[in-house]
């Protein structure tokens, strides 16, 4: 009985910390979709569209706009049920992804609802040209790629970075080791020069701060490389 109340109390001590640990998990990845989708709205307000008649520039614009909003609200879909980092036309919680919000804004609750009966996990650019989303989606003058990039990843837990986004993994991977590894140095420098000043004639002392700075270095610079790494979309 006795061990059956620990094993009780353990599990309710940890609950808190799981409650966190998800907290986290959920807020970095807003952190990568909210970047991700910032730079796609960047890259589509700056690409050519003369090609569009005013009718589609407008549309798009407002579309642009309803993106714009979409991302600054920052409510964003759950992954619970794939282990695969997968886009979500709707996610487990009920949240619309960026293009299914852009649908319902226009009224399109049928699209999302076709999407939904047919693969709620479905890659737009494996849409076929003639497929009525793909078609609703060039009338409001985009193009299928782009609404592909719209349309972000959702993976069940944390995930860094992405193979399908403008940066490849490795050189996100590259970029974030090569900061992890600067602000270590600048860290040790620093810490070496304050410890020389305050502890001048004790080297034991400087030894024994150093060391404690290490120690948080080798935990704070990685630290710091992972959610450079979850910037990157």
């Amino acid at each position: 009985m006795s061990s059956t109340r620990n094993d009780v109390s353990a599990d309710r001590r940890c609950i808190p910390a799981v409650d966190t640990a998800n907290g986290v998990r959920r807020r970095l990845n807003a952190i990568r979709i909210r970047e991700h989708l910032r730079r796609t709205e960047t890259a589509l307000r700056d690409a050519e569209h003369d090609h569009l008649t005013p009718l589609q520039r407008r549309r798009r614009e407002r579309h642009l706009n309803r993106l714009t909003a979409y991302r600054r609200r920052g409510e964003f879909p759950t992954n619970r049920s794939d282990h695969e980092r997968v886009p979500l036309f709707v996610g487990s919680d009920g949240t619309p992804c960026a293009l299914a919000h852009l649908m319902l804004e226009a009224g399109h609750e049928n699209f999302v609802e076709s999407v939904l009966a047919e693969d709620p996990t479905v890659r737009i650019e494996t849409l076929p040209d003639d497929h009525p989303v793909v078609e609703w989606v060039e009338a409001n003058g985009l193009t299928k790629t782009e609404a592909a990039r719209i349309q972000p990843t959702y993976p069940e837990g944390v995930q860094f970075a992405t193979t399908c986004g403008p940066v490849p993994c490795w050189l996100a991977g590259a970029f974030v080791t090569l900061v992890g590894t600067a602000v270590f140095a600048a860290s040790e420098s620093v810490g070496y020069r304050l410890a020389s000043e305050v502890f001048p004639d004790n080297a034991l002392k400087r030894k024994g701060v150093l060391g404690y700075l290490t120690v948080l270095n080798l935990f704070l610079a990685p630290l710091l490389a992972l959610v450079l790494f979850a910037l990157f979309p």
